[in-house]
């Protein structure tokens, strides 16, 4: 089970301080995570499969049928999130490393007084050397909220009110 912080327990009285995160470590730590996730898939689909291929034609009929379309079921499953994995891992490539926009968007580390967001991929709160960041889609609510912002902007989201500190 992995294991992460929330910012929902800390002192709100006093703003986000920890913006020390460079996104190269954020980066290569989600990827490191994602390659981890895409073995576990693989291992699944790969032990799924070698259920399917090892269950033999009973005289059930129609027990033996239900229990291959179960399996297909699951096969399909992992399937389509070891699909999704990969385009986390592809979009991950795609963001620029050099290039930092004055505004937030696809790729960007948005330092927060409510904590650090990337604006590429929907993972949620991950765990960075000891910060939390919160990895969202720019489709995201959240994401949408955070849009094109620059630092000093504020905007609010689920009743919160939220500024900008900096970009990277």
């Amino acid at each position: 089970m992995r294991q992460t912080k929330t910012l929902e327990h800390r002192d709100r009285s006093r703003p986000w301080t920890a913006t020390d995160l460079s996104k190269a470590e954020l980066l290569s730590h989600l990827q490191a995570l994602l390659a981890e996730k895409v073995r576990a898939v693989e291992a699944e689909i790969t032990s799924t499969l070698d259920a399917r291929n090892s269950d033999t034609k009973s005289s059930a009929g129609d027990k033996h049928e239900v229990g291959r379309a179960m399996i297909q079921q699951e096969l399909d499953r992992q399937e389509a999130q070891l699909a999704k994995l990969r385009t986390f891992q592809q979009d991950l490539a795609r963001i620029p490393m050099e290039s930092v926009s004055e505004r937030a968007v696809f790729g960007s580390l948005v330092h927060t007084d409510q904590g650090p967001y990337l604006l590429a991929i929907g993972l949620g709160p991950v765990v960075v050397n000891g910060t939390t960041c919160f990895a969202v889609s720019l489709a995201s609510p959240i994401g949408q909220s955070l849009k094109h912002k620059k630092a000093g902007d504020v905007t609010r989201f689920n009743g919160r009110t939220i500024t900008v500190l900096r970009i990277s």
